[in-house]
């Protein structure tokens, strides 16, 4: 089994990065990618858990980037070096952290007691730090909706935009560190197939994200006949990010439909 994006601690997942190959391997995968959110430290202990478990790791990345349609547009980077990412990654964090400043400072004047170490503890560490993190910091418990909807959405109270990379930026970013870029989940932000189309047609990617959870049918057939079309890999993923997660909690979980398998793409010469 081909599982092309996975989470640990080291971003929003639930487990150490070497506990989520634990966990692919009792899954029966085969092929493996570790795509922490701007972040690579987990893909040493993901290799030499891959290593020992009989899982080939395939060195990875999920970066954030940004356009006037979708304010956290996410690109897959696969064999990358870890090493010519880091700088990237380093920024991004940091732009995680400034933002969370800003948004605490926004919600300290609504009233709100809550401060940047407190949402930094939700989150395990500033590296990984998020809106969900921050409303929790503030008080909100069960359903974060409702809070989300009053301080934390575009046109909110306390929203603050993302200052990330565009797409195209990230792509260069990816091949810049001997990547291959590919665009995840291309309905789960955009719902219009023409938008999706023209996003995909626009990037210099090597790959689609085809088959995934909550792909229709329909969608995957799409995204396949352009990844072919492109002659470009249909990868796969069930986007794990921990077995208690509400949303991608397993391996395995995604539906290919009988239309195909999913590829990993080639890796780059040197």
């Amino acid at each position: 089994m081909i599982e092309l994006q996975s989470h640990s601690i080291v971003s929003d997942g639930q487990l150490p990065p070497a506990e989520v190959v634990e966990h692919a391997a009792e899954a029966g995968v085969t092929v493996l990618a570790l795509t922490d959110h701007d972040g690579v430290a987990g893909v040493p202990a993901a290799i030499e858990a891959g290593e020992r478990l009989g899982v080939q790791i395939v060195p990875a990345i999920e970066m954030s980037s940004a356009n006037e349609m979708v304010d956290d547009l996410h690109i897959c980077g696969y064999w990358i070096d870890p090493e010519k990412i880091a700088p990237a990654c380093v920024k991004a964090q940091q732009g995680r952290v400034d933002r969370a400043a800003a948004i605490i400072e926004k919600l300290q004047g609504f009233g709100l007691d809550v401060t940047l170490d407190d949402a930094i503890r939700e989150a395990g560490g500033a590296d990984a730090i998020g809106r969900p993190h921050i409303a929790k910091a503030a008080g909100a418990t069960g359903d974060l909706g409702p809070f989300f909807e009053e301080y934390l959405v575009p046109g909110a109270k306390a929203f603050v935009a993302r200052e990330w990379p565009s797409p195209a930026e990230a792509c260069q970013l990816i091949r810049d560190a001997g990547g291959v870029p590919v665009i995840a989940h291309p309905y789960w932000d955009i719902k219009d197939p023409v938008e999706v189309e023209n996003l995909i047609r626009s990037l210099d990617i090597g790959g689609i994200e085809v088959f995934y959870p909550p792909h229709t049918k329909e969608q995957t057939e799409h995204l396949l006949s352009l990844a072919r079309e492109l002659g470009i890999a249909a990868t796969a993923s069930s986007d794990f990010h921990g077995p208690t997660h509400k949303t991608f909690s397993r391996f395995g979980a995604y539906d290919t439909y009988g239309l195909g398998e999913p590829e990993v793409p080639e890796r780059p010469s040197a």
